[in-house]
Parts: structure tokens; C-alpha cells; sequence
């Protein structure tokens, strides 16, 4: 089961990053702007912010095997439509691949609460994370590779084709340990209780650094290339640097995240992870040469990532099996909406002032985000669990 959602989940971010490297090849092929196909890439999280929520009520209420086929069966279904010529085709796959994404990604707290105990629910989690990380760097390193092997039609033939033919491994392979009965269906609420989890006080410090922390990364990853541009440094130096940070996070989700299992302290774990970034940041940004700025990069990542897997194991903590699907739903809709807002909000603030100004801003924002983990209050695994979010009359 874990290796058939590793596989789906690699593919969320090889269909997302595809064509962040083929900018300059769809400007040329389309005639189209650079803004125009860069929306190749933004409907990820867009559609992640618009569907997150949905995703999550609908693991909670028909399992995640159901959730990660129908997202899986939308993803063959749109890779089809990218063979087909045409920027609008290729567009309108994007969007249904997008679409499929909250839908598998959504699943990860559900399937490692129902599949893992307590004592291994941060390594598994972890492992998980790293699905996503290597996604991104294949996708960011083959992308390319792929189009001049077989050309561009043929780079989207063979990626439908592996869609469709995970899409029929999962349903086959894939089952839950305990899967969602029709009796347990008739006796769950109508909806589920999106504003009591919003009023949790623990969720509600989580999802802000959600916002906080998801935006920020994005915001540094995707305009490094013009920071290191107008340093001198070029554009290969840049992507390079950008694949040390994801290298970075995948040895550091394989190592730090099962820290939490065996000493059980995540508020105190998440700090270990995040706060080295008020100074990181500004080292890798503005480093002396590319060489250093891939080593400062390379721990940046290391340390940074693998907070993911920390963050998504402290929801299922809190809301419980039976309300983590809508509680990392949640998590990720206002995620993205943080990847859209503060992406956007550090190009105006360069245009008004510099770069530098900016990165200094984001290091504010990154202090303010480490600060809001004071708050936390998790209860350990072997300790008084919290209430379940349903039963809160009031917020914490």
C-alpha cells in the first residue's frame, strides 16, 4: 500500500513541476508570454487552495482509497488531453491534473494513521514527504531530458501513459487496513466540523505557520533565479542550488522526523527545524560564490523540509483518524493560498524596494512563524490525548 501511494505521489509533483523548466520551450512552441505559461504551473496551487477542503471531506467520509482513485483516474484522464495540440489542451489537462492533487496529497495523515501506530506515524509521514521531494526533482531534472528524447508529444504520451497505468496498479494493489464501513458512513455527522477545527487552538497555530512557512519557501525557491541573476550568478547555478535544498530536505526527512517518535517533543522538534532559518536564509540568498550557496542550501533544506512531516503528523495528532483528512485539508488550502499570496506580495515589495529588503522581510515573517510555535500545546502520544475536535465547546 505505502509503495503504490509513494508512486501516486511522485507523480503529483512530476505533472506540477513538468513545465517549470520548459518555460522558454512553451513561450517558443505557443507564442505565448512568460506569464501565460507559468499558469502551467500556478493552477497547482490554485486548485490546491480551492480543493483541499473537499479532498479532506471526502477521506473522512469514503476513505482514502477512494479519494487517491478518483484523483488518480482525473490524473490519467488530463495527462491524455496534454498529447493533444494546442496551449488550451495542454492548459486544460494542467487543470485537471491540479484538480487530482488535493485528492492524494490530502490522504497522507489518514493512510499513515490508519496503516501505523503512534511509534512510527513521524517516520512513515516522513517517508511520505519524501515521495513529494523526489517528485520535484525528477520532474525538475527529466522534464527536460524527456522532450529531447521523444519531443514534446511524445514526452506527454508516455507521462499519460504512466498515469493510467498507476491509476490501474493502485486500484488493484492498494487497500486500507481498516477501511471505511457503509455502517460507520450512516452513523457520521453531515459535515464535518470545519470551524471547530479552525477554533482548535493547536490547528489554528499549525495552519498559520502553514501560511507562513509554505509561502516563504515558495516565494525563495521561485525567485532565487532572478536574486542570483542580478548577483551574477547563472541561471544553471540557481536551478542547481534550488535541487541541493530538495536533496537537502530528503536526507533530513529520512533522518530528523523519527526524532519525534523516539523523544516525543514536537513543539520543540518543529524549532529545531525552523528557527535555524533566520539565519540560514540570509547566508544561502546572498552567498559569496554558487559552491557556498549549495552547501548553505543543501543544510537549509535539510533542516527546513522535513518540519512538513513533523507538521503533518502533529494534525493527525490533534483532530484524530477521524477528522485528519479534513484537517490536512484545511492545512493545505490555506497553504497555497499563502504560496499564491506571499509569492506575489515579495515581487511587489522588490519592485518598491530591492531584493534585499525583501529577503529581510521574509525573515521577519519566518520569526514571526517560529514564535507562533510557542503556543503549541501537543499532548505526547503516551499522554492525555485532546479532545477531539467535535467535542470542543469552546476554542482553545
Amino acid at each position: 500500500m505505502l509503495a503504490a501511494f509513494l508512486g501516486a505521489l511522485i507523480l503529483t509533483q512530476v505533472f506540477w513541476y513538468n513545465f517549470a523548466p520548459l518555460i522558454s520551450l512553451l513561450t517558443a512552441k505557443y507564442r505565448i508570454s512568460g506569464l501565460t505559461a507559468s499558469w502551467t504551473i500556478l493552477v497547482f496551487p490554485l486548485a490546491s487552495m480551492l480543493f483541499s477542503g473537499y479532498a479532506g471531506a471526502v477521506i473522512d467520509r469514503r476513505g482514502y482509497r477512494f479519494a487517491i482513485q478518483c484523483g488518480l483516474a482525473l490524473m490519467a484522464v488530463s495527462a491524455g488531453l496534454r498529447v493533444f495540440d494546442g496551449f488550451s489542451m495542454l492548459l486544460a489537462g494542467q487543470i485537471g491534473i491540479a484538480i487530482s492533487v488535493p485528492l492524494i496529497v490530502t490522504s497522507i495523515s489518514t493512510l499513515v494513521a490508519d496503516w501505523f501506530g503512534p511509534a512510527e506515524e513521524a517516520l512513515f509521514t516522513g517517508i511520505c514527504t519524501i515521495g513529494i521531494f523526489v517528485g520535484m526533482a525528477l520532474s525538475l531534472a527529466a522534464s527536460p531530458l524527456l522532450v529531447e528524447w521523444l519531443g514534446f508529444r511524445g514526452a506527454m504520451a508516455l507521462l499519460a501513459a504512466v498515469a493510467a497505468g498507476w491509476a490501474l496498479l493502485f486500484h488493484f494493489a492498494a487497500r486500507e487496513n481498516h477501511p471505511v464501513r457503509a455502517a460507520a458512513l450512516a452513523v457520521k455527522p453531515a459535515g464535518t466540523p470545519v470551524l471547530a477545527l479552525l477554533m482548535n487552538r493547536n490547528l489554528a497555530v499549525i495552519f498559520a505557520t502553514g501560511f507562513i512557512g509554505q509561502g516563504c519557501f515558495n516565494a525563495l525557491t521561485t525567485w532565487l533565479e532572478a536574486i542570483w541573476h542580478e548577483r551574477g550568478f547563472s541561471s544553471d547555478a540557481a536551478g542547481m542550488a534550488a535541487g541541493t535544498i530538495i536533496a537537502g530536505g530528503i536526507a533530513g526527512a529520512l533522518l530528523i522526523p523519527p526524532l519525534l517518535d523516539k523523544f516525543d517533543h514536537p513543539r520543540a522538534l518543529l524549532w529545531m527545524c525552523l528557527a535555524p532559518s533566520l539565519l540560514l536564509v540570509h547566508r544561502f540568498v546572498f552567498a559569496g560564490s554558487p559552491r557556498a550557496g549549495y552547501a548553505w542550501g543543501a543544510l537549509l533544506g535539510f533542516l527546513w523540509l522535513p518540519s512538513l512531516a513533523i507538521t503533518l503528523t502533529i494534525i493527525e495528532r490533534v483532530a484524530h483518524k477521524g477528522h485528519a483528512g479534513a484537517a490536512s485539508g484545511i492545512f493545505w488550502t490555506i497553504g497555497n493560498a499563502g504560496v499564491l499570496g506571499l509569492t506575489v506580495c515579495f515581487e511587489v515589495l522588490k519592485e518598491a524596494t530591492d531584493w534585499r529588503t525583501s529577503i529581510g522581510v521574509l525573515v521577519i515573517l519566518l520569526g514571526a512563524m517560529n514564535a507562533m510555535i510557542g503556543l503549541l500545546r501537543i499532548p505526547g502520544r503516551n499522554g492525555r490525548p485532546e479532545r477531539p475536535p467535535q467535542a470542543e465547546s469552546l476554542p482553545h
